[in-house]
């Protein structure tokens, strides 16, 4: 795939298709290839773009010292490919970075879809989340397993309360990629806990917002979604039911539709 020089750092990034943009930016732990089986089928109508962030898979290893600087990426992604205002669509962990490149830069940003955006997570009270946090940190800085705590890590936050988890069911590939970048996402959860962007500047939001929730994953991401729809009441709420935390990934043709029909009820595209 090709790379886009962004901000000091090699961004590789692919897309697809001709039409309205959409951004798809991935959530921690998972990297910009997955979003095909979702994303793919919307570039008859869109040009859809999908990219690694800095320090995840094929992008330059330069790891991100806070999480604004992925929203500075994702701006001159946007400059770089001519693709603004565009639809921003992003999972998990890319929640924060969707809401606040939306407030820092509204004229970029047509409308927001996020699956289970992990906003606030340090505010959202969780036993698990506090134990699955906790373990992979000893497990990373005390007894020297990166692979493992990681591991573990993927396997919490993709479980489904009937049982099992979505991280063991996904492609090799996907699954040696993101065990790569391991240093990155021990980076990332530690900038998770940090209450930002600021509820403030997430309610002064104008443009349609879709958030997209399941009915089988970890609670506590459930729950920060209804904290985003609590500061945005006008955001519609579409639930995938069956899936895991990893919504795009688990369900991808059921996740497209609800983009596709986010798009168009919420005027972000003409289809």
């Amino acid at each position: 795939m090709p790379t886009a020089a962004v901000r000091g750092a090699a961004l590789e990034y692919e897309e697809e298709g001709t039409g309205p943009p959409i951004l798809c930016v991935h959530g921690t732990g998972t990297y910009g290839a997955p979003w095909r089986a979702s994303m793919g089928p919307l570039a008859d109508a869109h040009r859809v773009i999908w990219y690694d962030r800095r320090g995840f898979a094929n992008s330059e290893r330069r790891f991100a010292r806070r999480l604004s600087d992925h929203v500075d990426d994702a701006i001159e992604l946007l400059r770089l490919r001519h693709a603004a205002p565009a639809t921003i669509v992003g999972m998990s962990g890319a929640g924060p970075i969707a809401l606040a490149l939306a407030a820092l830069r509204p004229d970029l940003v047509s409308g927001l879809i996020l699956a289970e955006p992990a906003y606030r997570l340090a505010l959202t009270p969780s036993l698990s989340a506090g134990r699955a946090i906790g373990t992979t940190a000893t497990r990373a800085l005390l007894r020297r397993d990166p692979d493992a705590a990681v591991l573990g890590f993927y396997r919490w936050a993709s479980a489904y309360e009937t049982g099992g988890n979505g991280y063991d069911g996904l492609p090799k590939e996907w699954r040696e990629t993101a065990m790569g970048h391991a240093s990155a996402v021990f980076r990332e959860l530690a900038q998770l806990t940090r209450p930002w962007p600021r509820a403030r500047a997430v309610r002064r939001l104008r443009c349609p917002v879709t958030l997209v929730i399941t009915d089988n994953g970890q609670p506590v991401f459930r729950r920060t979604t209804h904290g985003v729809h609590r500061l945005l009441p006008g955001a519609r709420l579409v639930k995938i039911p069956g899936a895991g935390h990893l919504i795009p990934l688990d369900k991808p043709a059921e996740f497209g539709a609800a983009v596709r029909e986010a798009i168009a009820v919420g005027g972000t595209g003409a289809l």
